[in-house]
């Protein structure tokens, strides 16, 4: 059987996504799925379980940043509202940690984007609450770009470097690289690969999220100035697999929209659709997002994401904690307590369409 380091599986032939490769299991000595811990470092600080909530205007807004973040995992607040309605949800999140034990902390992170509007979209949230942001998340379609560069100086200028910057989104290592030296903290990994997002049909660019998130690692490890710099795998994750197979390629936590929408918590009301409740679901390049925030598409460009309807879930929380207990059984499969063990004693395969089949629960077919 043919085995493949997380480092080398780019090497095993055609570039691997989710889907192509499966974990092997070796010899356990963790005697129970609550010992491992899931904690994972992001930039300065440490999230407790290593997913973020993506920053769409059907995913994110203070409800979700409390709810994931008081238990250990993060939500970006997104910027599709007016700069005064984002401040507002940021008050509610400073409201919340004022009013709670620090074990609970939610924390803090604001998403923008580049250009004027931006640059007076931070002015007003950062005039308000500089001392009570964690993270800012400068959020656009290609981020191995002049413009970004351009907002990354401007940000840090302006906020004197004191708050961490999430930034993105990239594909390779070389954009990794790019971002990681104009000063990133933490750097979203993946282009296209979003449930919603339509970049790769539109346009014919883009890189398997799996394949992405190897080819940054190697440019991390490869230059020691790297090494405080984060990794999040951003798209395509679907199962609690997903999730593990990226902590296994490199990264140190994944961002999700899919996921958290259509729980109580998203962003937007609950609407019945052949007497079943949904919520709305879309991509932040969609149509209707274009058409809501700025008037239409402009003359000359084309939509990248799609609108959907999603079924209600629930609470955010019965997500994360699927996945969390998806993660710990991985981590007793590779007989793992940190997250750092899990990326060092585990090894893939590569799969047939066959094997792919087979890994997914088949008993109740008809």
């Amino acid at each position: 059987m043919k085995m493949w380091s997380p480092l080398s599986l780019n090497e095993s032939g055609e570039p691997p996504s989710f889907d192509d490769v499966m974990l092997v299991p070796r010899y356990s000595t963790i005697k129970s799925r609550l010992d491992p811990s899931l904690a994972s470092k992001l930039g300065p600080f440490t999230l407790n379980i290593p997913i973020i909530s993506s920053p769409m205007d059907t995913v994110t807004g203070h409800e979700m940043a409390i709810s994931l973040g008081s238990r250990g995992a993060m939500g970006i607040v997104h910027r599709f509202m007016p700069p005064t309605e984002q401040a507002k949800e940021v008050s509610y999140l400073v409201d919340y940690n004022n009013m709670n034990e620090e074990n609970n902390y939610a924390p803090i992170a604001v998403a923008i984007g580049v250009g004027k509007k931006e640059k007076q979209r931070l002015r007003t949230i950062y005039s308000e609450f500089k001392k009570d942001i964690d993270w800012i998340a400068i959020d656009i379609a290609n981020g191995h770009s002049s413009i970004m560069r351009e907002m990354i100086d401007w940000v840090k200028n302006e906020t004197h470097s004191d708050i961490p910057l999430l930034v993105g989104n990239v594909a390779t290592g070389e954009g990794f690289a790019f971002l990681a030296e104009a000063g990133a903290d933490a750097i979203r990994v993946g282009i296209g690969g979003g449930s919603i997002c339509k970049t790769r049909i539109m346009t014919g660019f883009g890189v398997p999220t799996l394949t992405s998130v190897i080819d940054c690692r190697k440019a991390k490890e490869s230059n020691s100035n790297f090494k405080n710099v984060s990794i999040i795998a951003d798209g395509g994750v679907k199962y609690p697999a997903d999730l593990v197979k990226s902590l296994v390629a490199g990264a140190d936590a994944v961002i999700a929209g899919r996921i958290f929408a259509g729980t109580l918590e998203s962003p937007g009301e609950i609407v019945v659709i052949n007497e079943k409740r949904m919520k709305v679901y879309r991509g932040m390049a969609s149509k209707e997002v274009q058409d809501d925030r700025k008037g239409g598409l402009r003359p000359g460009t084309c939509a990248e994401g799609v609108s959907t309807y999603v079924s209600l879930k629930g609470k955010a929380y019965y997500i994360l904690e699927e996945f969390c207990g998806g993660l710990r059984s991985a981590m007793t499969y590779a007989n793992a307590k940190n997250i750092e063990e899990l990326r060092r004693n585990s090894v893939f395969i590569r799969l047939t369409s066959s094997a792919l089949e087979e890994s997914h629960a088949f008993g109740t077919k008809q």
